[in-house]
């Protein structure tokens, strides 16, 4: 009963500041505020989730055709997370934090995500590539530690507190998931309406984007073969888009007092984003297959995503909701239901409520801060 009354509370205080907060202005990181002289409005809609004009800077290796000003090569990102009724080995509060980077080297932009631990996780590397984009063949090049040209950014670009779940699935003793980063090299070219991407990696990240504590599984896996990823987008009507992703590659995997094996396997994706004026919907389901998913010749298949609907009273605060699925053989849902809005010009303030389909229910809460604050462009 005192959960609820403490749930009910915050979420009243949440809408009634967010009304307030409506109109309230707010500012990019300062790497590119400052850089471009932008404000946040151009590229994010609520920290740190992009727009369409930020999807499209970024898509252009973070360089625009404008003058350069300022030095800001570096933000941090803090964000701390609170739950009131936290999973069994899970702490109330979580807390971890990030560096950003970036800078111009001619035509060259080079971008770090360097997470500073949490939870009795080490810090380290979690994104660092080299990008660069042709203007004139409309094509972007990532070369680096990068992460796959998804639908939703697992890592970066969070818009709530609960991972997208097929992104983050082992499939039997195979351990790289979707949101893994990946060591390799990127091709994105747009032709007409149609973008695509070509993705090449021989290796990945393996850990939390915020560092959290590892979990052992028990086994040492590494690529046997380069993951080739192919992506598709494009327009089907009027503020519809439609896409088709593939992935195969072949993992060696090394389980504990057992010998070594490849497990040979792809994925396939089907995406669906519509809008109209303050309303979002995104649909996007993925198939696998691995011929070898234990070392014993089970071919094991699986599935899942996710349906998920918006709402922007305001460019800078949204609600939502998302049916998230996923079956490896094994079948679990969740229903989450969120809201996020600029509690100043650089923080961003989430409340969640997960409940699993069959299952229990818990609620949370997280502050992202990103600074420095430069004044007011």
């Amino acid at each position: 009963m005192r959960n609820r009354c403490v749930y009910l509370a915050v979420a009243l205080a949440f809408y009634a500041f967010a009304l307030w907060q409506m109109c309230a202005p707010a500012e990019a990181i300062p790497i590119f505020a400052q850089r471009y002289h932008l404000q946040c409005e151009a590229c994010h809609s609520v920290l740190p989730e992009l727009n369409a004009f930020g999807r499209e800077f970024r898509a252009h290796g973070y360089q625009l055709a404008a003058p350069k000003h300022g030095t800001t090569i570096a933000a941090i990102r803090y964000q701390l997370e609170y739950e009131i009724s936290p999973a069994s080995g899970n702490k109330r509060f979580e807390q971890g934090g990030v560096i950003l980077g970036n800078a111009d080297i001619g035509k060259i932009s080079t971008f770090v995500h360097y997470n500073l631990g949490a939870d009795g996780g080490p810090g380290g590397l979690y994104l660092g590539y080299l990008a660069t984009y042709n203007q004139h063949t409309r094509s972007l090049y990532r070369a680096g530690l990068f992460e796959l040209p998804l639908a939703q950014s697992p890592g970066q670009r969070l818009d709530d507190l609960q991972q997208y779940g097929y992104y983050g699935t082992h499939v039997g003793l195979n351990d790289l998931a979707l949101s893994a980063p990946r060591w390799g090299f990127q091709l994105e070219r747009t032709a007409g309406a149609v973008t695509g991407d070509l993705t090449i990696s021989s290796g990945e990240f393996k850990g939390s984007a915020y560092g959290g504590k590892p979990v052992s599984t028990g086994e040492t896996t590494w690529a046997n073969a380069p993951e080739v990823g192919l992506f598709l987008r494009a327009p089907a009507a009027a503020g519809v888009d439609v896409g088709a992703e593939f992935l195969a590659g072949q993992r060696w995997i090394v389980p504990a007092a057992r010998a070594g094996f490849a497990d040979t396997y792809h994925r396939e994706g089907l995406l669906l984003r519509a809008q109209d004026r303050k309303l979002e919907l995104q649909a996007e389901q993925w198939w696998g297959n691995d011929l070898n998913a234990d070392g014993f010749g089970t071919l094991l298949g699986s599935s899942g995503g996710y349906a998920r609907l918006k709402f922007y009273p305001t460019p800078h605060f949204y609600v939502g909701m998302r049916y998230d699925a996923q079956a490896t053989p094994f079948l679990t849902r969740d229903m989450v239901y969120y809201g996020a809005w600029m509690f100043t010009p650089h923080t961003r303030l989430i409340l969640q409520q997960v409940q699993n389909i069959g299952g229990t229910g818990h609620f949370g809460a997280a502050i992202t801060v990103a600074a420095p604050w430069p004044p007011n462009l």
